[in-house]
């Protein structure tokens, strides 16, 4: 099985709390395999900030008509801070290589205020 090809992309759009999702957000890589049914069959597990134990990456989706496919998936959650993330995928024979870490800076910035009056 081919290694992940570490192209991840994060577009940037501030959260209200901690730990959670960008709404709109994708994490988009790049996956070898020797088809498009191959790449969105493929299981594909997130190693945040060098953890040793993986963790599904729901709703990933493939695209394109060669190798390597256009993938992406719903961001997943993260508290603010700097982290890393590395990917890997696996099917009924196991699981591949981990890419090449990406890093990044999760930004959280404050909600609005709300209820504004005279106490």
């Amino acid at each position: 099985m081919k290694k992940v090809i570490g192209a991840l992309a994060l577009l940037a759009f501030p959260i209200l709390l901690d730990a959670q999702a960008i709404p709109s957000s994708k994490l988009a890589f790049d996956m070898a395999a020797p088809d498009l049914v191959s790449a969105q069959g493929y299981t594909y597990k997130y190693y945040p900030d060098n953890a040793v134990t993986g963790a599904v990456l729901n709703g990933v989706t493939c695209s394109g008509t060669a190798s390597p496919f256009q993938c992406e998936a719903p961001f997943p959650a993260f508290t603010p801070g700097n982290h890393t993330l590395k990917l890997s995928a696996s099917n009924i024979a196991g699981e591949g290589t981990l890419s090449s870490p990406f890093a990044f800076v999760f930004v959280v910035t404050p909600g609005t205020p709300v209820n504004i009056h005279i106490k």
